[in-house]
């Protein structure tokens, strides 16, 4: 089972009220409703509070607690997941949609040129996907080596 969410707490017990060491170390997190353990004398560093995580935990079948489950090399299944966007401007992506491109003549000419002359020397198979990449490299040509900005 997987489990994601941001963590909202997390407690080491990796010793015991009394400062001795635990036999069976742990740490104790909380994400969303659910309480996980992960037996682990060491702290991934990615288990920090306020952190989105995924984590792979399996139920206990003497309790049903969760606690997190290991790969092939003994490592906790957890992972961190990037942060949401939040700086989406709807009126920035209106206004970068709707501005035409102007029409550059001289850019044209110089790549048709060049497809026609590519594709009558008979050197690539003309399919439309070929086509379609021609001219989008020789408009990457054309703005290098004609354009500065």
């Amino acid at each position: 089972m997987n489990i994601q969410g941001k963590v909202i707490s997390v407690f080491d017990n990796r010793l015991n009220k009394d400062g001795t060491p635990n036999k069976y170390p742990n740490y104790r997190f909380k994400i969303n409703d659910s309480e996980i353990t992960l037996w682990s004398a060491i702290k991934p560093a990615v288990l920090e509070k306020d952190r989105l995580l995924s984590v792979t935990v399996q139920a206990s079948k003497k309790n049903g607690s969760l606690f997190v489950q290991t790969n092939q090399d003994k490592k906790p299944m957890i992972q961190e997941l990037p942060n949401p966007n939040t700086d989406f401007d709807p009126v920035k992506l209106e206004a970068e949609l709707q501005a035409e491109k102007k029409f550059d003549k001289e850019e044209y000419m110089f790549v048709m040129a060049l497809a026609k002359s590519v594709i009558e020397s008979g050197k690539i198979n003309v399919t439309k996907v070929d086509i379609d990449l021609l001219i989008k490299d020789l408009k990457y040509l054309y703005k290098v080596n004609f354009r500065n900005s």
